[in-house]
């Protein structure tokens, strides 16, 4: 509780940067990660040549916050020979144990990783807990005494990353009487400032893109947006439930 109240005695003066925040935002400035896969099948000109009604348009999906019941949180314990104990809420015991020996310079024999129970995670705790538990597992290796750290829900929900925003913009074609013909499409997830997970969530989002059905021709692109926010990370779904909404 002390540490909470000195940290909200802290002034930070900033200087206004440019910023790009939203998938548009990115889009106009061109800041994307060097990461563009594709799915390509079929000859799209050629099923849109033969198609009788052909749409086209725009959909987008917001971010989702994870809201675990319990926020991320650590205890590093100090055993012998320089050997750490950490105790994390987190989805990925391994991670934990290899980041955490990194950062203290350690073998990752010398770190111990147990995960009683989570208090929630929906994909939150996959990669996005680790950088609590190193901060956690450095005092404690230099001080040689337990450390704790238990992040407050509001500091939690700015910094961890949420559910991918998504932005898609598709044409499609089909016959009169039904038949699909074609489907392109071109998605947009906002990353945030690393990649995190961004793109395994854009290829799932690419491979569901089709969802049930069957395009004589289908292309579809994925586009990682570059934005001035947290990392965004795996979220329940990952990426498939954008996709399938494109689609529909």
């Amino acid at each position: 509780e002390r540490a909470v109240e000195l940290a909200r005695q802290v002034k930070v003066e900033t200087e206004p940067l440019p910023a790009v925040f939203s998938i548009d935002q990115a889009i106009q400035a061109n800041s994307f990660f060097n990461i563009h896969h594709r799915i390509d099948d079929g000859d799209v000109k050629k099923e849109e040549s033969e198609s009788e009604v052909v749409v086209s348009g725009e959909v987008r999906m917001g971010g989702q916050e994870h809201f675990y019941l319990e926020t991320n949180c650590t205890l590093v314990v100090p055993s012998d020979n320089g050997q750490l104990e950490v105790f994390a809420s987190t989805q990925n015991p391994t991670k934990t144990q290899n980041f955490c020996a990194h950062v203290c310079g350690i073998p990752a024999t010398h770190v111990v990783c147990r995960t009683k129970r989570l208090g929630g995670g929906f994909g939150g705790k996959e990669t996005r807990s680790v950088f609590i538990s190193c901060a956690a597992a450095v005092a404690a290796s230099k001080l040689r005494r337990p450390v704790k750290i238990n992040i407050e829900r509001d500091i939690d929900m700015c910094i961890t990353g949420q559910r991918h925003p998504f932005m898609a913009r598709y044409r499609a074609g089909a016959t009169k009487d039904g038949r699909l013909k074609f489907f392109e499409a071109d998605l947009y997830n906002n990353a945030g400032f690393s990649l995190d997970l961004s793109a395994a969530v854009m290829d799932r989002a690419l491979f569901h893109s089709d969802n049930v059905y069957r395009w004589p021709a289908f292309s579809v692109r994925g586009h990682l947006c570059k934005t001035n926010l947290p990392s965004n990370t795996a979220f329940r779904g990952f990426g498939g439930p954008q996709g399938l909404m494109l689609v529909e």
